[in-house]
């Protein structure tokens, strides 16, 4: 990188270490700030970097008014009938709900349906990537005078075949389980 890009990024760069500008700290609401930082699920420790940014420039941070708006962002956060949505698109959740129990109840349920949706795409996306590897191998059979090398190509492609078969199991076995019935023929 030239120094000259470098001097230009610079600022841009540390601004990013620093959560607040001197600026932002005069003029912030934080009642608003720590409903924000409730509403999106952050810990209490935001205020405690916020304080310490802020104190670099010699300012105060309004706790009081953060912690309010805090619990308040904190309430729409925890109702347990939006948690499922949170598992569900991967947002991590760290523990900041009073009633934790029924929050956690749906949030893993959302959690789970997304770390099994991940642990697909990621099966599809290898299976993919081994498809493309059989066709090459084919390819440079067919185009492969030398026989040994041929055989070698031919044992790659086999080795991949089996591969490719074994994501498809997984896949299958992860995408469709298999269902117990119980039956149950009174008391």
């Amino acid at each position: 990188m030239s120094p000259k890009i470098l001097l230009l990024t610079l600022p841009f760069l540390l601004a990013g270490c620093s959560s607040l500008s001197e600026e932002e700290c005069r003029a912030m609401s934080w009642y608003n700030l720590g409903y924000q930082d409730g509403e999106q699920g952050k810990t209490r420790q935001a205020t405690r970097d916020y304080v310490s940014t802020c104190g670099e420039y010699g300012l105060k941070v309004d706790e009081a008014e953060w912690k309010r708006g805090y619990a308040k962002g904190l309430e729409l956060y925890c109702i347990p009938e939006l948690a499922y949505s949170k598992g569900k698109s991967g947002a991590e959740y760290l523990g900041v709900c009073p009633n934790d129990a029924s929050f956690l109840t749906q949030y893993d349920r959302g959690r789970k349906e997304y770390l099994l949706e991940k642990q697909l795409s990621e099966i599809k996306s290898d299976m993919e990537q081994t498809e493309r590897d059989i066709e090459t191998l084919e390819r440079q059979i067919r185009n492969e005078n030398d026989s040994k090398q041929r055989d070698y190509y031919r044992a790659q492609r086999e080795r991949a075949i089996r591969h490719y078969e074994g994501l498809r199991r997984d896949y299958n076995r992860i995408r469709f389980p298999d269902r117990v019935i119980q039956f149950s023929f009174g008391n």
